[in-house]
C-alpha cells in the first residue's frame, strides 16, 4: 500500500465530503436514498454519459463552469445532453427550463424535480442526470432508467434513480 501524504489525505476527505453533499442535495429534492447499481445493469444512457466524461477528461477537451474552480471540492453535475461540459448544482439548476429531451432532443421544459422527468445517477463525486418531455416519458416513463421511482416503484436495472451509485466506485 502506497504511503499517503497529509495532502492525500485531506484530498480524499474533501471528496468524500463533496459527495456526501451531492448526496445531501438529492434527498433534499426528493430522490431515494443511496442504492449501488453494478455499471453493467446502469441504463445505456448512464454508461454512454460516464464514458464520454471520462474520455473528455482524459483527452483534456473537457470543459467546466467557472463556479466549479472555487471554494475546493464540490458536487459535480453532468448533463447526459453534454457530458463533456461538467457544472456546479446552481448551474445546472438553472439550466433546467433550457435543456432538451434526451430522446428527442425537443425542449424537455422541465421546472423542477417535483415533474418526475428527471433521471439522476450519481458516482462518488459526480451526478449524472437527464431530462425528457413529456410525450417521451408518458410515452415509456421507465424507459432508460435504473431501479427505481420516487414513488418507489421499480425499473429495469435494480437501484434508485436518485443517490444510485455506480458499483465500480467511478
Amino acid at each position: 500500500m502506497k504511503d499517503r501524504t497529509p495532502r492525500d489525505i485531506a484530498v480524499d476527505d474533501q471528496l468524500r465530503a463533496a459527495g456526501a453533499e451531492g448526496a445531501q442535495w438529492l434527498a433534499a429534492a426528493g430522490w431515494g436514498p443511496p442504492v449501488t447499481v453494478p455499471l453493467q445493469q446502469a441504463a445505456r444512457w448512464q454508461r454512454e454519459t460516464r464514458a464520454r466524461m471520462l474520455a473528455s477528461q482524459q483527452d483534456e477537451s473537457c470543459t467546466w463552469c467557472d463556479h466549479l474552480l472555487h471554494g475546493g471540492p464540490q458536487p459535480v453535475v453532468v448533463h447526459a445532453e453534454d457530458p463533456t461540459h461538467l457544472i456546479c448544482r446552481d448551474c445546472s439548476t438553472a439550466a433546467r427550463p433550457h435543456r432538451p429531451c434526451l430522446d428527442c432532443g425537443a425542449p424537455a421544459a422541465s421546472g423542477s424535480p417535483a415533474d418526475g422527468r428527471e433521471d439522476v445517477f450519481m458516482g462518488p463525486v459526480t451526478i449524472y442526470t437527464r431530462l425528457r418531455c413529456v410525450p417521451c416519458h408518458r410515452a415509456d416513463a421507465r424507459r432508460g432508467a435504473v431501479g427505481g421511482t420516487r414513488d418507489g416503484g421499480t425499473c429495469d436495472g435494480g437501484g434508485t434513480f436518485g443517490g444510485g451509485t455506480f458499483g465500480d466506485g467511478s
